[in-house]
């Protein structure tokens, strides 16, 4: 197994903590609302295959929540500064529901940044049916629409519900918040699609309770040369509750664009 580097990169007047680990290609990994800072059995997987990086979006993992942050299109730019500073070269950027959202929106912004998206169960682009609203559910209540395997749901529980575990968990909701509250889309982003150049695969889990499948099988038709993959018996938290099929998914569409045999 790979040792897992921590280091903080500057970028601009913003500090990001980052994980790296392993060899390859290079291999940019934006975790969703749960998660940040941690080194899942999914990162380790995909590390075995390429160099991952996985940076902490502004406003989780007890990083500060920048004024200048008001939406998704604010953290898609500064990830493409983050690229920038890695001096990474044309990097597969893998995003996992808000992660997803984020790298929507670099893949429009710089499409020649991105070699290869993939997309796990992405929001950012609105759906036919209402997403439910999370924010005003008890963890518990919100466990069915993100998790077929119930079981699955506590390896993202803290040990102890100690002060500093709630305060970091209000900072992170707020967060998502910012971005997604008032709305877990942009309006703009649909009718952009078009303009992602990069392979893309869209990833989805077949139970997923919170965005049904059936918005990726439209975004398959919206964005070119996309195709949709759905691994079954898993929710919206595929990485949590599959990591090893969604990794081999990964690992074979992107060495499927890279040419590799």
């Amino acid at each position: 197994m790979s040792q897992v580097a921590t280091t903080s990169v500057r970028v601009h007047d913003y500090d990001v903590p980052l994980q790296t680990a392993g060899s390859g290609p290079p291999l940019l990994l934006l975790h969703g609302a749960g998660g940040a800072g941690m080194w899942l059995d999914l990162q380790a997987r995909l590390a075995e295959r390429f160099t991952v990086f996985a940076p902490v979006q502004p406003g989780f993992a007890g990083t500060p929540l920048p004024s200048w942050l008001r939406g998704a299109d604010d953290v898609a730019l500064h990830t493409l500064d983050l690229v920038r500073a890695l001096d990474l070269d044309r990097p597969t950027v893998v995003g996992m529901s808000l992660g997803g959202w984020i790298a929507t929106e670099m893949a429009v912004f710089r499409p020649r940044v991105v070699r290869s998206l993939v997309l796990v169960a992405p929001i950012g682009v609105r759906t036919q049916q209402p997403i439910p609203d999370l924010f005003i559910m008890e963890p518990l209540e919100a466990v069915p629409y993100l998790f077929s395997d119930f079981s699955k749901a506590m390896t993202l529980m803290p040990a102890a519900l100690t002060p500093d575990v709630m305060v970091r968990a209000w900072e992170e909701q707020a967060a998502v918040a910012r971005l997604a509250w008032h709305r877990p889309y942009n309006p703009s982003l649909l009718r952009r699609l078009h303009m992602i150049e990069s392979p893309t695969l869209l990833v989805w889990g077949s139970e997923d309770r919170l965005v049904s499948p059936a918005h990726g099988e439209m975004l398959a038709r919206e964005i070119p040369d996309a195709r949709l993959e759905v691994i079954p018996a898993a929710g919206h938290a595929v990485a949590i509750e599959k990591p090893e099929e969604l990794a081999r998914k990964i690992v074979a569409f992107a060495a499927g664009e890279r040419g590799e045999g």
